[in-house]
Formats: C-alpha cells, structure tokens, sequence
C-alpha cells in the first residue's frame, strides 16, 4: 500500500500538485454511510474569540449544544487525542462535567496548570503506542484524526477503551475541507469513508455549517491568509467577526459544503 502523503511536512511543487490530486480523487471515490445524517449550524459562543476560524467556531458550539444531549453532564474519564493545550476541560467544565482527563499528543504544548473540575494529566506519545491501562466514558478529538497515520487502526482501538454507555466524538475536515485547509494532514472525510471506519447503524453523522461559512474561511483564511499572506483577520477582527456571525446565522438557510463533520458513536455500537 502506498504510503499516504502528508500535508503538514515540507513538501515539493509535485508533491504538493500530487497531494491535491490524490486527496481530490479519493474524496470521490463512492461508498455508503449505514447511521444517522444530521446538519448543524449555531450561533457562535461567547468565548470564542472573533478571529477563531469557522470551523472552530462551529466545532465548539456543537459541542456545547449536542454533547449533553447525547451524554449526561456527570463525572467522566475523559481521553482527548491530539490534545494541545487541553483547553477542552475548560468547555467541559462550562458545561458541568467533571472528573479525570487524559491528553495525548506527539508534541508537549500542554498547559499544566491545576483545574478545580478536572484531575488533568498529560502524555507526550504516538497514538498508536497509548496503553492507558483504565477505560473511559468519552474518548474525543478535534481535528486530530486526519494528521495521525493508519488512523483505520486507531479508531478500532479507541473503541475499545470506551466504558459500557461511553462515546466517541471525532471531529474532522469533510471533502470540501480540501479547499479550505489545502495541504493539512494525510486527508480529508466523505461520508463514504466515514461509513468504512464507522460501520455502526449507531453511529450519528454531523455535518457543521454550510454554504456561507465555507465561503468566509475560502475568501479570507484560504486565498487571503494562506496564499497571499496577508493578515485578514488580525488586521480587521471586528469586521471579520461580524461577517463569522452573519454566516454562522446563515448557514442554515443553505447547508451545502460543510467544511467540518463530527462523528458521534456509542459504545454499544462497537458490540455490533
């Protein structure tokens, strides 16, 4: 099997040309998705910041909308994968969950500082090589999947870990995202290879945002950011603000091109 190219290393012109076309032709490729399809759009939080990317502004009001819905605000045994600072604890906490948490990351960007909610504890591993030794309730990530390799392999593991009532929650780039984010990890998710790595009929599909959105991040992150370097956001944030919340607000009028989904699966869906 060919060896996945990675948009988060120096690459050349032809393999940057090749990453575009592969990750293009793929994201093509036909499939079936067996659970449940759902849309998503919502205002932004009030602690996201106005430079936040729409992706992060629709990733953290999902969560604070849909994760009590679908998991009861208790203790929890919490592992984040790709986990960065561990700034997730602090949404967690506003949303009345405590407990322990484990974080996991290749690279030791984590904030180390004592939480009143949760009992925080960091390693610096490969995904592939956590052994935790304990079982959790939810076991999540953020736009992390798509940067890990063989992540077939660690999804089956994550779900092992999960507590009989657990959940996992994986966020990560949708096929239009190879647009918006251009060269950033190995791939990006259709439905169709979703539906490969999560067979369950338990399994719930969200698409986040749409049309609007997906435009914003294109015209001022993607061309304006990315390709031209020029520093949109930070140089009009109150205008870039204002026009995050009009897509927000409009996306669900037109909720094609979603750049995000979050997959939501049951711990009894891995019993199937």
């Amino acid at each position: 099997m060919q060896a996945e190219l990675n948009g988060d290393s120096r690459l050349s012109l032809a393999q940057r040309l090749a990453y575009l076309a592969t990750n293009f032709a793929r994201n093509l490729k036909p499939g079936i998705f067996n659970g449940r399809r759902s849309s998503f759009t919502a205002r932004r939080l009030a602690s996201t910041p106005n430079a936040a990317s729409p992706g992060r502004a629709l990733t953290e009001a999902f969560l604070w909308n849909e994760l009590p819905r679908i998991l009861p605000r208790q203790r929890l045994a919490v592992l984040e994968i790709g986990c960065g600072s561990g700034r997730l604890t602090t949404l967690l906490a506003a949303l009345g969950y405590s407990g322990s948490y484990v974080g996991i990351d290749i690279n030791d960007r984590f904030d180390h500082s004592a939480h009143p909610q949760f009992d925080r504890s960091f390693v610096q591993i490969d995904a592939h090589q956590f052994q935790p030794g304990q079982s959790f309730d939810l076991v999540i990530s953020i736009s992390a999947l798509e940067h890990i390799p063989n992540d077939r392999e660690l999804i089956q593991n994550l779900g092992r870990l999960l507590t009989p009532g657990g959940l996992q929650v994986h966020v990560v780039p949708s096929g239009f995202g190879l647009l918006t984010y251009l060269w950033h990890g190995y791939r990006q998710y259709t439905r169709a290879s979703i539906g490969e790595r999560f067979r369950s009929k338990e399994t719930t599909l969200y698409s986040l945002g749409g049309a609007p959105s997906f435009v914003l991040h294109l015209l001022w992150i993607t061309i304006g950011e990315m390709l031209f370097r020029l520093r949109c956001r930070r140089w009009l944030p109150g205008a870039y603000g204002r026009l995050l919340d009009a897509c927000l607000a409009t996306d669900r009028f037109i909720p094609l091109c979603a750049t995000m989904y979050a997959v939501c699966q049951p711990s009894k869906a891995i019993q199937e």
